[in-house]
């Protein structure tokens, strides 16, 4: 096993340990977490934990028991140990007490959310008392990008006070009562073809029988393509044609697949969100020499296109200092028609006035929220 991903003793453990020291036994240990952290476990949780913490010790930190009214007892490695989590302990207290104190918004985002919270950052920036930071941002990894990590790196901080907006998919039903949702905008699943290719659409049943580069399999498009090919029983000649290409490997591919279009070479399609797309459009930072020889269109299946939803969520109740930060948000996204495709003429590319809506049932979306 690695020296970095061996289960190592977590704060809560730290926390549970030393209930047990100060304590003395698992039973007045369970009592005393109650009381002091309003947290509850059971005297075989407690067992557990201090079994994790033995195993990565590779010894016993506490000899259970021993001392005078059968308290337990600290080993010399236990010991040792004990300073460990208090200076665990020390830190997170550090660190909680530093962010209660900062008058700094947080916002947490995905890196391809960039265009949004730029704009943002700058504006917020430009505001009495000018120069001064007003939103602090965080940018997730891209192996936070799928349903169950952007949960647990995005959604649940909100709840806690780590962070106050959040930019992404809308919160799943879990969070309907702790956490206030608002739509921003729909961005569409787009395709990089050459600027010859015919029409200003590609139906689905044609993106399926070619070689292509698609999102991951555990991100929010990827999801919705699979979904959407089994759901109108597309015929598929295999999933091994579909490329999974992670957001940070997707610039190179399409400079790649790019060129090839510029060498009139045959190519590989590759399917991106708009928002993803959009940098790599004409007229933004990347949409550089040679982008008049390709082109993005919406993938289709008759009138319907391949939409997902993008949302700005804070808690429930929404602070009233977030209500203009909210607005804001909607505001750019407004001016900002490409991050949710280009006009076509297979589909109108209206936008709903952004509403606030609670957390979201994933299993009642429709097709524009999955």
């Amino acid at each position: 096993m690695g020296k970095v991903r061996d289960r190592a003793p977590d704060e809560w453990d730290c926390a549970v340990f030393m209930a047990v020291v100060e304590a003395g036994t698992r039973q007045r240990a369970v009592r005393l977490l109650a009381d002091r952290y309003d947290e509850h476990i059971t005297v075989e949780g407690v067992r557990t934990i201090l079994l994790k913490i033995n195993r990565w010790l590779g010894r016993p930190a506490l000899r259970e028991g021993v001392g005078p009214r059968g308290k337990a007892e600290l080993t010399v490695r236990g010991r040792r140990f004990q300073r460990f989590c208090e200076r665990v302990r020390g830190l997170y207290q550090d660190e909680r007490g530093r962010l209660a104190e900062s008058d700094v918004t947080r916002l947490v985002c995905l890196p391809h959310h960039a265009t949004i919270v730029k704009t943002l950052y700058v504006e917020t920036l430009a505001q009495h008392p000018a120069g001064e930071e007003k939103v602090g941002i965080e940018e997730l990894q891209q192996s936070d990008r799928g349903n169950e990590a952007f949960f647990d790196q995005a959604f649940w901080p909100l709840t806690t006070g780590t962070y106050h907006l959040a930019i992404g998919q809308p919160p799943p039903a879990e969070f309907r009562d702790e956490l206030q949702s608002d739509l921003l905008y729909r961005s569409q699943l787009e395709v990089l073809v050459p600027a010859e290719y015919p029409g200003d659409a590609m139906p689905l049943a044609e993106f399926v029988r070619s070689v292509s580069h698609v999102p991951p399999k555990d991100s929010r498009a990827r999801i919705l393509l699979e979904e959407r090919i089994a759901a109108h029983r597309i015929d598929d000649p295999g999933e091994e044609r579909r490329v999974a290409s992670a957001t940070y490997e997707i610039g190179s591919v399409i400079e790649r697949v790019a060129l090839l279009h510029e060498c009139g070479l045959p190519s590989p399609l590759v399917l991106v969100p708009s928002d993803i797309a959009l940098i790599y459009k004409p007229g933004m930072r990347f949409g550089g020499a040679g982008v008049e020889h390709s082109k993005w269109v919406p993938l289709h299946h008759g009138t319907e296109r391949l939409r997902l939803e993008v949302h700005v969520t804070t808690a429930n109740p929404r602070p009233n200092h977030l209500r203009p930060i909210v607005a804001l948000l909607k505001k750019i996204c407004g001016d900002q028609p490409r991050l949710r495709g280009e006009v076509t003429s297979v589909h109108d590319d209206d936008l709903e006035a952004p509403r606030a809506v609670d957390a979201l049932d994933p299993v009642q979306l429709d097709v524009a929220g999955r």
